[in-house]
C-alpha cells in the first residue's frame, strides 16, 4: 500500500527521475476517484494495466497533475534526487529489492559515488547471502534482517543528504566565521602584545 500523499509529492518529479516507477500511479488515481476527483486524465490513468508503459502514461500523469493544480518539478539529472526517490520507495516497503538494484545501478553509473556505497555493498551482500549463505560486504546483515538494515541505511542517508544538507552548510558557515573571529582575536592580541613590548622598551630607554 503506497503512501498516497508522499506518492503525490514524488509524482511531481516524474520527468526528472531516470527509473520512475509508474505502476503505483494506477492505485494513486483509483484512490483519487474514490475521494471524488474524477477528472479526465485521472480516469485515464486509473484505466491503465500493470506493468505500465512509461512513455504511454507520462502525458496523462502530466495532465492529471495539472487537473489537481500541482506543478511538475523539472531539473537536471540529480544523483541525490534519483537516489532519494528509490529510498522513499524502500521506506514505503515497495519493491525493496528492485529499488535497491536501481540504487546499485545509479552508483555504478556515477563512477561509484561514495554517497551510494552502502547500497552498493548491501546489493552484493544480499546476493551472497542467497548464493552462499555468507555476507562479506556489509557487517551485521543477514537474510532475516537485510530489509531492515537497508531501511535503516535509507533513513541515515535521507537525514544526511536531504534533511541535514542545509544544517551542515550552516554549521560549516558558523565554524568558518568562528575560526575567523578567533583568528582576528589572536591577531589583535599579538598586535597589542607587540605594541606593549615596544612601549616598555621605549620606557626603559628613558
Amino acid at each position: 500500500m503506497i503512501d498516497h500523499e508522499k506518492y503525490t509529492e514524488i509524482l511531481q518529479w516524474h520527468n526528472g527521475i531516470q527509473y520512475f516507477d509508474y505502476n503505483p500511479a494506477i492505485d494513486w488515481a483509483i484512490e483519487l476517484i474514490r475521494n471524488g476527483k474524477e477528472s479526465e486524465n485521472i480516469l485515464i490513468v486509473a484505466s491503465f494495466s500493470k506493468p505500465v508503459d512509461r512513455e504511454e502514461i507520462k502525458p496523462y500523469i502530466t495532465g492529471a497533475l495539472k487537473e489537481l493544480n500541482l506543478n511538475e518539478k523539472y531539473g537536471d539529472y540529480s544523483i541525490i534526487a534519483n537516489a532519494h526517490y528509490h529510498l522513499e520507495q524502500i521506506l514505503n516497503d515497495y519493491e525493496i529489492r528492485k529499488n535497491l538494484s536501481k540504487l546499485y545501478v545509479i552508483c555504478l553509473n556515477a563512477d561509484m559515488d561514495n554517497r551510494l556505497m552502502p547500497f552498493y555493498l548491501l546489493y552484493h551482500g544480499w546476493g551472497d547471502l542467497e548464493e552462499i549463505g555468507e555476507n562479506y560486504y556489509f557487517d551485521g546483515a543477514d537474510l532475516e534482517n537485510i530489509e531492515e538494515v537497508i531501511k535503516e541505511q535509507a533513513r541515515i542517508w535521507i537525514d544526511k543528504y536531504i534533511h541535514g544538507k542545509k544544517i551542515e552548510e550552516k554549521v560549516r558557515s558558523e565554524n568558518k566565521r568562528k575560526n575567523m573571529d578567533e583568528s582576528n582575536i589572536e591577531n589583535t592580541g599579538t598586535k597589542n602584545k607587540s605594541i606593549w613590548q615596544l612601549v616598555k622598551s621605549i620606557w626603559k630607554k628613558k
